[in-house]
């Protein structure tokens, strides 16, 4: 069943809890999959997803049906795992990763892009880095580190790892047209 059709049944109260269960089993496991690369915990993936949907059924009157279901359900997915890393005290020390990725989600609210379009130009900016700024890119970003450890990882100093950040928050910014 199209999600178009899926959208119409929403609409018809005897048949809304049924579409809305049908589009839970069609997204359920590539929203959580989703969540989990962002927030790296399998326990938080799976909490998060169950409150993606929950807040997607408490506001389903305000899904108009002028984009995709998914594009709507992602957005709810990326604004809880935003609000989840920022608890984590390790996201708390890069704000730059905040504001850039802040930038992207208003954007693609802006242009209605879907979440596998902005996360394709992510991995696109992230291949044009250099070698050592996609070493230094994944141990911030993926694994969490602090500047101080991956200094200590790459037998570099820290402020060269501080200038790589820099350096990095440039080029996505610019390749993902977002100037500066």
């Amino acid at each position: 069943m199209r999600e178009e059709e899926l959208w119409e049944q929403l609409q018809d109260e005897e048949r809304s809890l049924a579409a809305f269960e049908v589009l839970v089993r069609l997204h359920y496991d590539r929203v959580k999959g989703w969540l989990r690369r962002w927030v790296r915990d399998e326990a938080l993936a799976a909490d998060l997803t169950q409150e993606t949907f929950l807040q997607a059924w408490k506001n389903i009157h305000a899904f108009r049906g002028e984009a995709k279901f998914s594009s709507w359900l992602y957005a709810i997915a990326r604004r809880l795992a935003l609000r989840a890393l920022r608890k984590q005290a390790s996201m708390v020390a890069l704000p730059w990763v905040w504001e850039t990725l802040e930038d992207v989600e208003l954007a693609e609210e802006a242009s209605m892009q879907s979440v596998e379009e902005i996360e394709a130009a992510l991995k696109a900016a992230e291949e044009k880095l250099s070698a050592a700024q996609r070493v230094v890119w994944q141990a911030v970003w993926r694994e969490g580190l602090s500047y101080k450890a991956v200094a200590a990882r790459l037998g570099i100093r820290e402020n060269t790892v501080k200038a790589h950040i820099h350096q990095i928050r440039q080029r996505l910014r610019r390749f993902l047209g977002r100037e500066e």
